[in-house]
């Protein structure tokens, strides 16, 4: 925070404090949740892996008809980051959100494609990704399905599926929540995508399943490939192989690896995947 105990945003390049950001009744995000977003972890005041979530969310900007080059290149937005984060003097590291947004206008036919942007950041006091020391709990969330369609590998603001996985959470007091796809096949959690350890091998469901095209996803498979692993993309996974699982553990941007010690009555453990976040620490140091 900074010395004026004031947190400032970036709206259309612009740093200004968040309370001024002037957004009315009229916009489409809020309206519609006509908007894609990424969330980014930021090492002192630079963005991991920027690249990847710049390529991302260009594509989901396409994939929802937003005009892509209505959003800075890759190289002001980073600048852009740095700036906000030097503002708030969150020099530790930091979660930047950044959320793209179609410009107001028209119900649900647009009035136009052009896009909005707006970097917000939150502290974070760890100074590398950590692996959670005690395991994760987690069930499994059944009233609804995710489809699996042109916007599901992306990250969206229409996004009351995972607002209810995690209402579920909250009332069976878990700390995770799986989420399965409109086959009832297990395809991702809350916020990270999903991974487990069976003989030896690594399987994880693949992106036409419905899961998120994750940024941890992808450098967790190149990293295993690399270490001679074995990894196997699966059209998800039913409730009963997950249970006969040897290791479990999901991945997002922002925490990395995190490993799960149960499902209901049953126990996992974490050797395997304490090997692999230890390699994977390795390879961005």
């Amino acid at each position: 925070m900074t010395a004026s105990n004031t947190n400032y945003c970036c709206f259309d390049g612009h740093l200004i404090p968040v309370d001024s950001v002037k957004i009315t009744t009229a916009n489409r995000a809020f309206r519609y949740g006509d908007s894609v977003f990424e969330t980014i972890r930021c090492f002192g005041n630079r963005p991991f892996a920027l690249g990847e979530h710049y390529s991302r969310i260009k594509r989901a900007m396409q994939a929802t008809g937003m005009e892509p080059d209505s959003l800075p290149t890759c190289d002001v937005l980073e600048k852009k980051i740095e700036s906000l984060i030097n503002r708030n003097r969150y020099f530790i590291s930091s979660r930047v959100r950044l959320m793209v947004f179609r410009k107001d206008g028209g119900l649900y036919t647009p009035a136009t494609d052009q896009s909005s942007y707006l970097l917000e950041a939150t502290p974070i006091d760890q100074s590398t990704f950590e692996m959670n020391e005690k395991g994760l709990v987690a069930g499994i969330f059944r009233d609804m399905g995710k489809s699996p369609d042109v916007l599901s590998p992306y990250k969206t603001g229409s996004a009351l599926l995972y607002v209810m996985a995690a209402k579920y959470k909250q009332r069976n007091n878990l700390t995770e929540c799986f989420i399965v796809n409109t086959n009832g096949m297990i395809i991702e959690s809350i916020s990270s995508n999903l991974f487990w350890f069976k003989n030896d091998k690594l399987y994880t469901p693949t992106i036409a399943s419905g899961c998120v095209d994750g940024i941890m996803r992808r450098q967790v498979i190149a990293l295993a490939r690399n270490l001679n692993i074995e990894v196997f993309e699966m059209p998800g996974v039913s409730e009963e192989n997950i249970r006969k699982a040897d290791e479990i553990f999901v991945t997002n941007a922002i925490q990395g690896i995190q490993w799960v010690v149960g499902i209901d009555d049953l126990r996992y453990f974490n050797i395997k995947t304490k090997q692999l976040y230890l390699e994977f620490i390795k390879s961005i140091n």
